[in-house]
């Protein structure tokens, strides 16, 4: 009887598969059909909190390759507003992807002029103008030289706008909205207005200067990201009182094993370079320092050097806990950490919803 029942199964079961793959296109298409719904009226700012400050990692890598993340970029979200910090390479993919609605975007402010947090702009730009039918260029602020850069970036998509416009209509692709407007800034309030106040200050990251870090404030509740930076005590002024202190990460004795294997496989310049970046970039401990020294809720680091299988993550902070007593997290794409209060924060992932 037991046979009986399992070969009975087993038919039932080959009958199911077959009608699965003679309706397999029909299946297909309802499920894309399905996502394709889902992901179009997606709006992720609806379901976070307005009262709360919202920070989201749409990049925490850096120029070394990593296969999950995106080069530098973090977005800042207060009152239903989005104001992001650099935007390197993959970073505004991951930002649509994350699900965050382009014309919510205030304006990029980047911290300097290394490729790796400027180098997404191009691509950014183009999806925020095409996909939000934007009617003004994307406001990209930062050091001087900033000018340079975006209207290299126009010229060199000035030819392929002209082909969007003609194919889509200036009705989608607004031309008066095509492109960025570059502006440069000093150390100081940067942006004032709806309760959101943008302080830029100066760090050290010689001999990449002028560079920036920038602490945002509202109602209550604030932020401050450091950029690239060596150790300053300026760090620790600026990000006083915050309530999470976003801070760039270089393991320097990872880093010195990768000098080293360079080394040893006879690539001099490479070694060189692994040598050089130890020098002004701040490490974890250093990092933890300023944190405790600040008085913050919460240390976040991004810019991981090198990247690492999550499995391996937690040496990446060294003995950074054993300067910092609160909360210490190494983040990831997709993250985003909302305050709700003084030492109140919640983290989830929106590329794995």
């Amino acid at each position: 009887m037991r046979k009986k029942w399992l070969w009975a199964l087993l038919g039932v079961a080959a009958l199911v598969g077959a009608v699965g793959y003679v309706k397999r296109d029909a299946i297909a298409m309802n499920l894309l059909n399905r996502g394709a719904d889902a992901a179009m009226a997606r709006n992720v700012l609806a379901d976070l909190p307005k009262d709360q400050l919202h920070v989201a990692f749409c990049g925490t890598g850096s120029p070394l390759p990593s296969r999950d993340r995106a080069a530098a970029c973090t977005a800042v979200i207060a009152d239903g507003r989005i104001f992001i910090f650099d935007m390197g390479e993959g970073s505004g993919e991951t930002l649509s992807l994350m699900g965050m609605p382009l014309d919510k975007i205030q304006g990029v402010w980047l911290t300097h002029l290394h490729s790796d947090h400027f180098e997404g702009l191009g691509p950014f730009t183009l999806q925020r103008w095409a996909g939000s039918s934007a009617a003004t260029p994307l406001a990209v602020s930062g050091p001087e030289g900033v000018l340079e850069i975006t209207e290299g970036y126009n010229a060199v998509y000035r030819i392929d706008s002209t082909y969007r416009i003609a194919h889509h209509g200036a009705d989608v692709v607004k031309p008066e909205g095509f492109g960025m407007a570059g502006k440069a800034i000093a150390p100081g309030p940067v942006y004032d207005d709806g309760g959101v106040r943008i302080t830029a200050f100066a760090v050290d990251h010689d001999p990449t200067k002028p560079a920036f870090g920038y602490r945002v404030d509202w109602k209550g509740r604030s932020v401050t990201i450091s950029g690239d930076t060596a150790f300053t005590p300026a760090l620790a002024a600026a990000a006083k009182g915050s309530d999470l202190y976003v801070s760039e990460l270089l393991s320097p004795r990872m880093v010195k094993i990768l000098e080293n294997s360079a080394r040893k496989a006879g690539n001099a310049n490479r070694a060189k370079i692994f040598s050089d970046i130890q020098n002004y970039h701040i490490s974890p401990e250093q990092a933890a320092d300023v944190a405790k020294s600040a008085g913050v809720g919460m240390l976040a680091f991004t810019h991981i050097v090198p990247s690492v299988p999550k499995p391996l993550e937690f040496a990446l902070t060294g003995t950074a806990s054993e300067h910092f007593a609160g909360p210490i997290k190494v983040m990831h794409d997709g993250d985003v950490i909302s305050i709700s209060g003084k030492d109140k924060f919640k983290t989830q992932n929106l590329l794995s919803r």
